[in-house]
């Protein structure tokens, strides 16, 4: 054991003694030396351990990498997601296409038979035939035996664009508009006005 550690022990052990025995307290008489003596060790602790401190190496605290938030799925994402693929130029776009034409064909079989109070084959006949709005672009996209107006063909030319696009987003802002939608379903913000 190290002379300090066991001066240590010794002293603190004649105190308990000296708070147990009024005897032993009272035998111990607290003079000027043994006051000077106690200061003299507590200022010669202190600069053992300032020593021991100044070699050793500094370094500043590491906080770690802040937590990242787990993203959150932003609604009609998916969506977006397949109508850029359709309207893209990519290889699978014709099977996205047809999913994406064959599904907007549904809902607007749904539009025109609340709208007009038909039956759903009747309502389907009217999409089929083109019959259901008169927004020309709109009812080339999802009809048969129609072709898109000339200035859609024009427009699609000039601008780089496909007509599936355009037919596209006329098809939603009509079906929006037999649903009630004041502005038609578009906002301009949708995945189908990139197209």
């Amino acid at each position: 054991m190290r002379p300090l550690v066991a001066l240590g022990v010794a002293s603190v052990a004649v105190g308990f003694v000296a708070a147990v025995d009024r005897g032993v307290a009272s035998a111990l008489d607290p003079s000027t030396t043994v006051v000077t003596l106690i200061g003299a060790l507590g200022a010669v602790q202190g600069v053992r351990y300032a020593n021991a401190r100044r070699d050793r190496e500094r370094r500043a605290a590491d906080p770690g990498d802040p937590e990242r938030r787990a993203p959150a799925t932003v609604p009609g994402a998916d969506l977006d997601e397949r109508v850029a693929r359709a309207t893209g130029s990519a290889l699978r776009g014709h099977r996205a296409r047809r999913e994406l034409r064959d599904r907007t064909r549904e809902l607007a079989v749904a539009a025109v038979a609340r709208d007009r109070n038909a039956s759903t084959e009747a309502a389907a006949e009217l999409v089929e035939g083109g019959e259901w709005t008169d927004d020309a672009t709109a009812a080339a996209f999802l009809a048969r035996e129609s072709s898109y107006p000339v200035r859609i063909r024009l427009r699609a030319a000039l601008s780089g664009r496909s007509r599936y696009g355009f037919g596209l987003r006329a098809a939603v802002d009509a079906i929006g508009r037999l649903e009630g939608d004041e502005e038609g379903g578009g906002d301009g913000r949708s995945g189908a006005s990139d197209a």
